[in-house]
């Protein structure tokens, strides 16, 4: 792979790994933001440049999807032509509070790069597909004996 480039104005927003063996790139925000049970933007101060044949995926953090805190889009796909800043697209869900802050710099996502494979030429309009031992079983269909 390609080195990453990453720009960020605010050095307390770059995003780093909590540990070497990490997959992800902790993504911080930028400003103290207040999130409620609508969508709320919230901007992390940071703009990459993933090289191409990469994809960048951005997930909620496993401790704040414990608080009640989501990414409205579930995970967000950064195209490795895109230049703009990363913002994550979050809302809080929670029986017992309508709403909750998050700081400015508190760890909200993750950046994970991984190789994306993607199709030069399509075929459509096929009658049929080749089978497998699946075929089109599907939701939990693996789980069952």
């Amino acid at each position: 792979m390609s080195k990453l480039k990453i720009y960020c104005k605010d050095e307390n927003c770059k995003p780093v790994r909590a540990h070497p063996t990490d997959a992800g790139l902790d993504l911080r925000a930028a400003e103290r933001q207040l999130i409620s049970t609508t969508n709320t933007l919230v901007k992390t101060g940071v703009h990459v440049e993933i090289p191409e044949g990469y994809v960048g995926l951005v997930a909620i953090r496993s401790g704040l999807s414990k608080e009640g805190f989501s990414l409205t889009n579930g995970i967000g796909i950064i195209d490795s032509d895109y230049r703009g800043e990363i913002m994550c697209s979050m809302r809080y869900n929670t029986l017992y509070k309508a709403y909750k802050d998050i700081e400015q710099y508190q760890r909200i996502a993750q950046l994970v790069v991984v190789p994306c494979l993607t199709a030069d030429e399509f075929v459509d309009n096929l009658e049929e597909l080749s089978d497998t031992d699946r075929g089109e079983g599907g939701f939990g269909h693996t789980g069952k004996h």
